[in-house]
């Protein structure tokens, strides 16, 4: 029987290859910019956010800009990987969240030091009297963080 750290370690592993390989796939195969639509609500996009969550911060000097995300970035990811590692045989769901913010955050770390950018590819929308709302495109390791922090708001809503 695998430990629960080591149960954490392997969902941390698959979550972040599956954000890695998934990002690759998209750079490989799809073209700048080309929609592929899927049943009329989700679309496949390759997107390069050079900013962060909505692409904020994406109109700044380039050099400076990698420079400051990747150390609060680094930062956020380090604090919360001690969080995890001090809450990690606890029971509830709080460690298994802290994995799913890591996965984010290294996830898009390693984009960011080795692109230069994020590869976004997600793209969900709804029509509403022809026009199309968009969502701006993400990640899994976006969708890990987002997920995470909504389950940690109830989580903590729960405990009060």
């Amino acid at each position: 029987m695998l430990t629960r750290t080591k149960q954490q370690i392997g969902l941390f592993i698959l979550l972040l290859a599956a954000d890695q390989l998934s990002k690759w796939w998209i750079e490989q195969q799809m073209p700048f910019f080309h929609m592929v639509v899927i049943d009329g609500f989700f679309n496949l996009v390759k997107a390069h956010n050079f900013g962060v969550a909505f692409s904020m911060f994406a109109d700044w000097n380039h050099a400076w800009r990698t420079n400051l995300l990747l150390g609060v970035t680094i930062g956020i990811a380090l604090v919360v990987a001690l969080w995890w590692w001090r809450e990690r045989n606890k029971k509830g769901i709080e460690s298994w969240l802290f994995i799913l913010i890591l996965v984010g955050a290294i996830g898009n770390i390693y984009d960011r030091m080795t692109l230069g950018y994020v590869v976004d590819f997600v793209d969900w929308y709804v029509v509403w009297d022809g026009t199309a709302y968009h969502w701006p495109a993400f990640n899994i390791a976006d969708a890990c963080i987002s997920i995470a922090v909504v389950l940690l708001l109830i989580s903590s809503f729960r405990k009060s």
